[in-house]
């Protein structure tokens, strides 16, 4: 009689999906360490910037101002006196932070018609733009500093009437302007004009999902204008701007109210990011309102 024979042994399960699994993870850890590296670095950001260096001629009138920064950085600003007021009389300024791109010369139209509302203005760029040094990476730390400078150099002028300052910040100098004027209680009043909410938002809506990671926080517009206090903050926006959406001067405005800042939004059917104040007459006379209620009428 044949004894019955046993049943072979089950083979072993094959390795394949464990190493895939392993592979993936692999994978997923060099594109979580990339990304960590490329947001810690900054160059995401260091590319969002679009200096401009080619010479230009300043326009009659204007003043050229050097400015050296607490870092070492000498930067160039155009000083645009007020119309009408005498040589060294002191009068009411405003500190310009302007806009991604150009120099101080493609700028200067967002802020000029001030002057012939009896304002200074102080109109600087950036380190690597324009005239500035071309030195080191361009990293919010450096541009905060620039802006800082700028501000300090205003109140130092024998011509500026230092209890009358304020600060306008335009698209991408409103995150310094803000950062300024919450950092010196000796700023009066602020506008914002065509400002994103925060970087890691506008990261967002031009690169979906990945921006906000690549993107790192800090120096946001919308924290900064919470930590005005009681100093007047005037949120300028065009209804279409194509660049920076009309949302964010809500987003900017809805902060500052909850933190009890007392904000003015306004908004404007026509108009565009880079022609609004230039193109809408209602859009400069608002703005010139707005810094003679804040600096030139007496509080109550």
């Amino acid at each position: 009689m044949t004894e019955p024979q046993p049943a072979p042994s089950p083979a072993p399960a094959p390795a394949r999906p464990r190493r895939a699994l392993r592979d993936w993870a692999a994978v997923a850890g060099v594109l979580v360490l990339g990304l960590l590296v490329i947001r810690l670095t900054g160059c995401i950001e260091s590319m969002a910037y679009h200096p401009f260096r080619a010479d230009f001629v300043t326009p009659p009138g204007y003043e050229d101002v050097w400015i050296t920064t607490e870092d070492g950085v000498r930067l160039h600003a155009w000083f645009m006196p007020a119309r009408g007021v005498a040589p060294g009389t002191p009068a009411p300024a405003v500190l310009h932070a302007h806009g991604n791109a150009g120099n101080v010369s493609f700028h200067d139209s967002f802020s000029d018609f001030l002057t012939g509302h009896g304002f200074h203005v102080l109109l600087f760029d950036y380190r690597k733009f324009g005239r500035s040094d071309n030195t080191g990476p361009l990293r919010r730390r450096g541009l905060v500093k620039d802006t800082r400078a700028a501000l300090d150099h205003l109140f130092e002028r024998d011509d500026v009437d230092s209890d009358r300052v304020g600060v306008l910040g335009v698209s991408l100098g409103a995150a310094f302007a803000l950062d300024a004027a919450a950092s010196d209680e000796r700023v009066r009043s602020v506008v914002t004009l065509s400002a994103f909410s925060s970087w890691q938002t506008i990261a967002g809506e031009v690169l979906p999902l990945i921006g906000p990671l690549l993107m790192p926080p800090g120096v946001d517009p919308e924290s900064a204008a919470a930590r005005l206090g009681d100093r007047p903050l005037l949120v300028m926006h065009a209804d279409r701007d194509e660049i920076i959406s009309v949302r964010h001067a809500a987003r900017i405005a809805d902060a500052a109210e909850a933190a009890g800042v007392p904000v003015t939004l306004w908004t404007h059917p026509q108009g565009d990011h880079n022609a609004f104040v230039q193109t809408v007459p209602e859009a400069r006379r608002a703005m010139a309102d707005f810094f003679h209620e804040t600096l030139v009428v007496p509080p109550d």
